[in-house]
């Protein structure tokens, strides 16, 4: 009986340690997804609406902001009941109407496009624009003009996009580096062929002259 029990109290706690271990691991995903930055007056929190970010993937910016002084807001209604100061700190904390005076744009090395912020329906102070990445590599979010009269130019860089790799089935796409490559590979090839060809072409028209001069000479 008591070895039945103590066995029973270790699986018990192999069990526990596991469920923790996937609690801790799964349950953060979606929280370290976005990061928060302080603008001044404001908190941004900037991130992509799939992660992770997968080149060909349709996407979107991921940005909610909400007033920096939320927390002395939410300490200040404390002494209200639990529903009250909910939905008066949810409607303090969010920043509606910044896609009116607030400029979105992303950069690639040297490419930049401007995007329209767009509020997202039921979600106050969510905004979000439609992206299609096609290149790999470090994206950079650039946020210009104003909120409320106060100033805003702020650049982050979000998760880097990632190729298919091996989320590809049955067979990876051909990436445009690739495509790329095989078109280099076909010219040098074409070009080298050309340049035996006309190599031949001279090399005949020589020995053409050399038998023709021969003949005439005789």
């Amino acid at each position: 009986m008591v070895k039945d029990a103590l066995i029973r109290s270790r699986a018990l706690r192999r069990t526990f340690i596991i469920l923790t271990l996937l609690a801790f691991w799964l349950i953060p995903l979606t929280a370290f997804a976005h990061k928060e930055v302080t603008v001044g007056s404001y908190v941004f929190e900037i991130g992509w609406v799939n992660e992770p970010v997968i080149v060909g993937e349709r996407n979107g910016l991921y940005l909610l902001i909400t007033a920096a002084n939320a927390q002395d807001h939410a300490e200040a209604t404390s002494e209200h009941s639990h529903d009250e100061a909910t939905g008066d700190s949810n409607q303090e904390e969010s920043v509606t109407g910044a896609e009116a005076t607030l400029k979105f744009a992303v950069e690639y090395g040297s490419v930049r496009q401007s995007y329209e912020l767009r509020p997202v329906a039921g979600q106050p102070g969510q905004y979000t624009t439609d992206l299609l990445p096609t290149r790999e590599g470090q994206y950079t979010f650039h946020f210009t003009g104003s909120i409320n009269g106060e100033a805003v130019d702020l650049k982050f860089e979000p998760e880097e996009v990632e190729p298919i790799g091996k989320l590809a089935f049955p067979e990876p796409p051909t990436s445009s580096t690739d495509l790329a490559a095989r078109l280099a590979a076909v010219q040098a090839q074409a070009r080298t062929t050309q340049m035996i060809a006309i190599g031949s072409l001279v090399l005949g028209l020589i020995g053409t002259g050399l038998g023709i001069y021969g003949i005439v000479k005789k």
